[in-house]
């Protein structure tokens, strides 16, 4: 099966005195989580890919833990590159879909957040043991989602209505979504 399924990581503790990247899960994204892990299809999976952040690793472990599969972590999986707290993230955000060539806010540009993500699922995760899971960020996951669909650009739409520890399923050889993020 030529299928990966794209997990967004569970809700986190944000912590303004910390980067972004360093948050962990909140008490409810544990409990997201223990759902998560509970989904008919992970005996199945060959391999996971985390992003680098602790967030996304955390449920990378959690699959090995329970069900044994290898899981990696991988920057080209990491959300855009964002050194601080944000306090109006979704202005921000807005910004970066309406310029994503450009850096918003001193972030990485969406554009080269997506070329790395795409570049990462296309190289490594198709050539590798499938089906495989897929565990990212947000925004970087819209900008997949809009590839798989055949679209130019992910939609800040598409963006805020994306819930945490969402899965949709592609099929990394035809390059297509099959089911959208639920």
């Amino acid at each position: 099966m030529s299928v990966a399924y794209l997990i967004r990581h569970p809700m986190t503790a944000m912590d303004p005195g910390r980067p972004p990247a360093e948050w962990l899960l909140s008490n409810d994204g544990r409990r997201q989580l223990d759902r998560l892990l509970t989904a008919p299809w992970w005996p199945a999976v060959q391999q996971v890919y985390t992003s680098t952040e602790p967030k996304s690793v955390a449920v990378g472990e959690a699959v090995v833990a329970r069900y044994g599969c290898p899981a990696s972590a991988h920057g080209d999986l990491d959300e855009v590159h964002r050194a601080e707290f944000v306090p109006d993230y979704g202005r921000v955000v807005r910004r970066a879909f309406a310029a994503p060539d450009l850096p918003a806010n001193g972030w990485e540009p969406l554009s080269s957040a997506r070329d790395r993500t795409i570049r990462f699922v296309r190289d490594v995760v198709a050539n590798g043991q499938l089906p495989a899971a897929v565990v990212s960020h947000g925004l970087v996951l819209n900008e997949l989602r809009a590839s798989l669909l055949g679209e130019p650009r992910g939609a800040f739409e598409a963006w805020r209505a994306l819930p945490f520890a969402a899965v949709a399923v592609a099929d990394l050889r035809s390059w297509e979504l099959v089911s959208d993020f639920a």
